[in-house]
């Protein structure tokens, strides 16, 4: 019985580790620690048979890590590009995700040029973006783009914090 509580002694010696361990106080994280940097990302598409193109990037700063949900305040800039001689236009549509209210709506920003080889600039921010698609299209100069092009093919994701 002695040797069993001797044991037992020995052990809580060497499995408890000293006080002055406890007295640490772990780190604090700072205010500017709740936001974090993405590197920015590159991204170039062109339209079907290659009629428009763009290039461009996009970064984003998450604002709420660890989240279910994360989400960013992202920046998007680059360039449209018509590469037709007619009367089409190129335009770069971006879909993007957001968070409002605990739904995830989605809004568009459309970029056109109209000026055969010779690119059109865009910048744009957005905050509390959860997903950024591009899609690119060439079709004839609208005040709206049309509904083939907004739903028709595929769009490439250029930034996802989810």
């Amino acid at each position: 019985m002695r040797l069993l509580g001797g044991l037992v002694a020995a052990l809580a010696i060497v499995l408890v580790p000293s006080a002055p361990a406890f007295a640490d106080n772990p780190p604090v994280a700072s205010k500017t620690d709740l936001a974090q940097q993405a590197p920015a990302k590159k991204f170039e598409r062109y339209s079907s048979g290659k009629r428009a193109y763009t290039k461009g990037s996009v970064s984003g700063v998450i604002t709420n890590p660890g989240a279910v949900i994360e989400n960013a305040d992202i920046k998007v800039s680059g360039r449209i590009s018509d590469l037709t001689k007619g009367s089409a236009c190129g335009y770069a549509i971006f879909r993007i995700t957001y968070q409002k209210g605990g739904t995830q709506p989605f809004t568009h920003k459309t970029f056109r040029d109209c000026t055969y080889k010779t690119p059109a600039s865009y910048s744009f921010t957005y905050k509390k973006a959860t997903l950024v698609e591009l899609k690119v299209c060439s079709e004839a100069k609208h005040t709206k783009v049309s509904d083939q092009c907004l739903y028709g093919g595929v769009w490439k994701v250029v930034y996802a914090t989810i």
